[in-house]
């Protein structure tokens, strides 16, 4: 007895659909959901962006949840929804202004 090779839907054989890379990955966001596929500029500011929010906890004024939840409170968003992957480039340069601005 021969057992067939596993496939998806597609007909293509399990294992061999093509790998993400950092550049065509979409946004893992909360509960889930994929967010909407970044372009070139939004995923440089996100970049940016989180870059910023890690120096809130990375140099040990706040723990990582802290920083998030400084995030959401800052921006005036419900926990649930402060996530990077769910920010355009004006909220990512916003995130960037605001923790200058404590920083300070």
């Amino acid at each position: 007895m021969r057992l067939a090779t596993p496939t998806l839907a597609t007909g293509a054989r399990l294992g061999s659909a093509p790998r993400a890379t950092p550049t065509s990955a979409a946004t893992w966001a909360p509960r889930g959901r994929w967010g909407a596929w970044p372009d070139a500029e939004t995923r440089a500011w996100r970049n940016k962006a989180h870059a910023a929010l890690d120096t809130l906890w990375r140099r040990g004024d706040m723990s990582r949840s802290a920083a998030y939840g400084w995030m959401a409170t800052a921006m005036g968003l419900p926990q649930e929804e402060a996530h990077m992957g769910r920010m355009d480039p004006d909220e990512c340069r916003r995130l960037i202004h605001l923790v200058k601005a404590r920083s300070r």
